[in-house]
């Protein structure tokens, strides 16, 4: 009996014992969907769930990719093809949610044509160089804004600058023609008179993910988190101009922009919830394999979870 009552005492007088939080950490992107992390730190949405989240901002895929083959992060923002690519060197990982879906009304990608070249048109692009960080998820789409307009990759020419930061600054000061860059950058650019030649728009495919090592997920934080996310896209959705703000603190959208940023949305139909279907991931897989990026495809249920 003195036993049951010290052990009352003591879940009474330090009730934290029974909710201790789990601590993860997620790795980011400057990109427009990391503003689901951002907004849930904010309200304190993690914490309802008991997840003690850091949230660790990354400017390359490569830095970022490293971050997660060393266990820095225990998850991160990122596309279909880095998340294949480590997830076939070693790292094993699975996607937990889709943060960005291609849909005709909100763009996520552009192709930025700087403000010091007279380009506006696809004819005058020819041959052009454009910018892309190789074998990434910007890579991918320009091959798929080629094909949706029925040109093929030596339509332009590739280079590859990996920093998003050095694309950005190389096409300002006009020493590329373009480059492909991720939202709000490209909003951003657009104010500062760049032209935007093509966007996402007309693609139906997701285009980043979150996935977690399979070192670290498991049922429960797996549930938690997604509940953590769809409560941070309802309240975005809900007050898109409280969160732009919040962009602006969080460094992902600058403050002399923000007045001509179209505000990020969340589509519960594709968005963040959702899994990428196989053949979704068979389109990725099959670019990837057919640029010699991997030796194998992955079978889709590698990289689903099986809970």
């Amino acid at each position: 009996m003195k036993n049951i009552l010290f052990v009352l005492v003591l879940l009474f007088v330090f009730p934290c014992f029974s909710h201790a939080e789990t601590s993860i950490k997620i790795g980011t992107m400057p990109a427009a969907d990391s503003i689901l992390l951002y907004a849930a730190k904010e309200e304190q949405i993690f914490q309802k769930y008991g997840l003690d989240a850091e949230i660790v901002p990354f400017q390359s895929a490569i830095e970022l990719g490293a971050a997660m083959r060393s266990g820095a992060v225990d998850g991160y923002f990122t596309c279909l093809i880095n998340a294949a690519i480590q997830h076939l060197g070693g790292t094993p990982q699975t996607i937990v949610a889709t943060t960005s879906y291609a849909r005709p009304n909100q763009r996520h990608f552009g192709l930025v044509i700087s403000p010091k070249k007279e380009i506006s048109s696809l004819a005058d692009l020819q041959d052009k160089t454009v910018a892309v960080g190789k074998d990434t998820i910007v890579d991918f789409l320009l091959t798929q804004f080629l094909r949706s307009r029925n040109l093929d990759d030596a339509y332009i020419r590739r280079q590859d600058i990996r920093s998003i930061g050095t694309r950005l600054q190389l096409l300002m000061a006009g020493q590329i023609d373009a480059a492909l860059l991720p939202e709000p950058l490209v909003s951003t650019l657009e104010a500062r008179g760049a032209k935007v030649l093509l966007d996402d728009t007309n693609l139906r495919m997701p285009l980043a993910v979150i996935t977690f090592s399979e070192n670290v997920l498991n049922k429960d934080i797996y549930e938690k988190f997604r509940s953590v996310l769809a409560e941070s896209a309802d309240l975005i959705n809900a007050d898109p101009d409280k969160y732009k703000k919040l962009m602006v603190k969080s460094r992902l959208l600058s403050a002399d922009t923000a007045d001509q940023y179209s505000m990020i949305g969340f589509d519960r139909q594709n968005t963040p919830c959702y899994l990428p279907s196989a053949e979704e991931l068979d389109l990725y897989f099959s670019w990837m394999l057919e640029r010699k990026i991997i030796s194998r495809k992955p079978d889709p249920n590698e990289m689903l979870p099986q809970f």
